[in-house]
């Protein structure tokens, strides 16, 4: 951004950037996969709700900065949103038959297995920025949050695990009742435990959406991940409001 241009212009055109290439990509994806799809008119309102989600956080996450600029490492971000939004188109139809059957996992894969790449690649190319740090934790959230709902929906885990997908927004919200009461919020304890149990929530999340696995291994398998991830957030929740 140049010195002299406003920060709020600078923001919206990096915001117009982040949108554009985020549809881009959704929009191919859910071309290429329109005729395949059951219900099409579904699929597209599907991928339209998850497309107005990605660029309302990617706008949110932008204007919370004063410069910002979309590096290598922010763009396969943006791609892992793109996936997510094509997700969205399926979870609003029904699960594809045959090879398509596949699909879910394969984008969930990409969006939740893509975290594991985009820090990596920022810190290879010495190009960490705070707005990749800052969608890379937004999109990790809409991630686990979709994948649950997903997962619910079809019954391939109990209900129940549903909470997982809600527990981080119940926590942020927590965390603005508190401010707003002008009550005090702690910092976080530093916990490798915390990014583990997130993980082996993805992991439960495209397990059971690979269509070989049986039910009767993917509903437990949620209920054991599951209880000590809630026990966990409980633990962060007592920790930040002063009650450990």
């Amino acid at each position: 951004m140049e010195a002299n241009q406003p920060a709020a212009v600078g923001g919206l055109r990096q915001w117009s950037a982040a949108a554009l290439w985020v549809t881009v990509l959704a929009g191919t994806a859910a071309a290429v996969l329109l005729e395949s799809v059951g219900n099409a008119s579904r699929f597209i309102s599907g991928v339209g709700g998850g497309l107005l989600v990605i660029t309302a956080i990617t706008g949110w996450c932008i204007t919370r900065l004063e410069t910002v600029s979309i590096t290598l490492p922010t763009v396969l971000t943006l791609a892992r949103g793109a996936a997510l939004a094509v997700f969205v188109g399926l979870l609003a139809t029904d699960i594809p038959s045959g090879v398509l059957a596949w699909l879910p996992a394969v984008l969930f894969g990409f969006a939740a297995g893509g975290d594991a790449f985009d820090g990596a690649l920022a810190r290879a190319t010495d190009s960490v920025s705070e707005l990749g740090a800052r969608l890379d934790t937004e999109t990790d959230g809409l991630t686990v949050l979709f994948g649950t709902v997903f997962v619910v929906r079809f019954e391939l885990v109990p209900a129940v695990f549903l909470l997982v997908g809600l527990a981080r927004y119940a926590f942020i919200a927590g965390i603005w009742h508190r401010e707003r009461r002008g009550l005090p919020v702690y910092d976080l304890p530093p916990s490798q435990l915390r990014r583990l149990l997130g993980g082996a929530a993805m992991v439960t999340i495209w397990i059971a959406l690979l269509p070989v696995v049986p039910i009767s291994v993917t509903r437990p398998l949620a209920v054991v991940v599951a209880v000590p991830f809630l026990i966990n957030f409980t633990r962060d929740w007592f920790a930040v409001s002063g009650r450990r």
